[in-house]
Order: structure tokens, then C-alpha cells, then sequence
């Protein structure tokens, strides 16, 4: 054989590997099933039906997705959260902006959410904050949860409905916030105390959803150290209750965001203390 037909041959051999591995598909996921945190699970709630009509009727261009932790975010009248709709206000209410947390809900239950009215914006939002996953680990509460991965599958099925329904909105991401331990002490009048799975299972879920950013369109923000003292532990002069911010808190959350949210927005960071 002479050196051309060599050349010739592995050209050809070299040309055929390449197009069997660029017809090779990738590994096929597996379908969600009832129970996985990728799973549309409805939870009855009257405020779902509250929230798909307020979307239907009003035009936002921000929207805060989300647990407990942003239902509170100025959404809880008569509670001890009250006191955080002055965050709200001076925030988010100026960007028009819809709050569609939902006490206890995990991320299979805002995906039913969001697949059932709570997407039917028109026009799209200019930003969509998303918080979820704490409620998937939380073992004292739920008979049922998830690991690490599969709170990042949810949050990924999340995302991509999102980004199918609302090609243009830009979506954040905040890290799952930390969780108290049960060797740190509260003061609220109902403490949220995170078993250790818990808490090592919201960090280790919060750290892989920085996997879901693109920079283009989908952007991960990491903001915890806002809520946590120098030894690693819950700031309770920000969440009292170890898991949610008061008033001080989320004052702390929202100027912690705040220069990422006014650069997708389009606006100004609102920065000042408030008096």
C-alpha cells in the first residue's frame, strides 16, 4: 500500500468516526414520574386561581417565582411577614411586578403552577426571579424528598418551560437560601430547624443550579452570605426564624440583587437605605 492510499484511507476511516458520533444522540432522559421533583404536581390553592387571574388581567414586566420565601416578600397580609410589603413596595412594586410565590410548594407544584395559567403573561415579563427547591429537602414536613439532583432536574424543568413559553424573558436564579440547623437557636415564634440532611441538601441543590446559567438568557446568583454570620451559621437578625428574612432581610435580599436585577431590567439599581 503507498503512502497515498494510506493518507486516503484514514481520511476515510477518520470521516466515518465523526459522523457516526455526531449522529449518535445524546442519552435520552428519563420521563418524570408522580413523586419527582420534575413532575407537574397540582397542590390545591385558591390562591393559584388568585394568581392566574391577576396574570391574565395585568401587565408585568417582572415576576418573583417561588416558595414561601418569596410568597412573604410583601404577599402575606395579617402575618408576622407583613412588615416586608415595605420591601416590596419600594423594589419590585415600581417594576411592575407580580409576586407568584406559594407557601409549602416545591418545585413540582409551581411547575403545575406555571403549566396551568400562572405563564399566561402577554406581553412576556422582562425578568423572572426564581427560589425554589428548600421545601424538596425539608424531611420534618414531607414525607417524601429529593436529593440535590433531582431538586437541579426540577428547577431545570422550571427553567425550560419558562424559557419555551417566554423566549425573551430573562431569567435569575437565586441559590437555594441556607436553612438553620438544629444546633442553632431561633427567636421566632414558630423556628424552622432543618435536619442535617436538609440543610447539606439545599446547599449541595443551590451550588448545581449555577449549572442551569448561560449568560445569555439565564443567570445564577448566589446571595447567601447576605443571611449567614462569620462561623457559617443563620444571621437571626435577619431570619429570625431560620429560615425566612424579616423585614431586615429582605431588605438585605432585595439591595443584594439589586445590581444584577436593574442590569436584566434595564433600569437603576435602587441602592439607598431606606429612611
Amino acid at each position: 500500500m503507498n503512502s497515498s492510499t494510506l493518507r486516503l484511507g484514514l481520511a476515510l476511516m477518520a470521516s466515518l468516526t465523526l459522523t457516526a458520533c455526531r449522529s449518535t444522540p445524546p442519552a435520552a432522559r428519563l420521563a418524570p414520574k408522580a413523586g419527582d421533583a420534575d413532575y407537574p404536581t397540582q397542590a390545591r390553592s385558591r390562591r393559584h386561581d388568585q394568581k392566574v387571574a391577576q396574570v391574565k388581567a395585568g401587565h408585568y414586566d417582572l415576576a418573583l417565582i417561588g416558595d414561601s420565601i418569596t410568597h412573604t416578600m410583601g404577599d402575606m397580609p395579617g402575618s408576622v411577614y407583613e412588615p416586608l410589603k415595605a420591601v416590596w413596595d419600594r423594589h419590585f412594586a415600581p417594576r411592575h411586578a407580580i409576586n407568584l410565590g406559594h407557601n409549602g410548594f416545591r418545585t413540582e407544584n409551581i411547575l403545575w403552577n406555571l403549566e396551568n395559567g400562572e405563564l399566561d403573561f402577554s406581553p412576556s415579563p422582562k425578568v423572572v426571579v426564581l427560589l425554589i427547591g428548600t421545601n424538596n429537602t425539608d424531611d420534618r414536613n414531607f414525607r417524601h424528598v429529593h436529593s440535590a439532583s433531582q431538586i437541579f432536574d426540577g428547577t431545570r424543568a422550571i427553567v425550560e418551560l419558562i424559557r419555551s413559553r417566554h423566549p425573551t424573558t430573562k431569567i435569575l436564579i437565586l441559590r437555594v437560601f441556607p436553612r438553620g440547623g438544629d444546633d442553632e437557636h431561633g427567636y421566632a415564634e414558630r423556628v424552622f430547624h432543618g435536619s442535617k440532611q436538609c440543610v447539606e441538601t439545599c446547599r449541595k441543590a443551590g451550588l448545581l443550579t449555577s449549572k442551569l446559567a448561560d449568560g445569555n438568557h439565564v443567570f445564577w446568583l448566589d446571595i447567601n452570605r447576605t443571611f449567614l454570620r462569620r462561623d457559617g451559621t443563620i444571621n437571626t437578625d435577619l431570619m429570625p426564624d431560620l429560615l425566612h428574612p424579616n423585614l431586615p432581610g429582605g431588605e438585605a435580599w432585595a439591595q443584594a440583587i439589586e445590581p444584577t436585577l436593574a442590569r436584566l431590567m434595564g433600569d437603576q439599581p435602587i441602592l439607598d437605605t431606606p429612611r
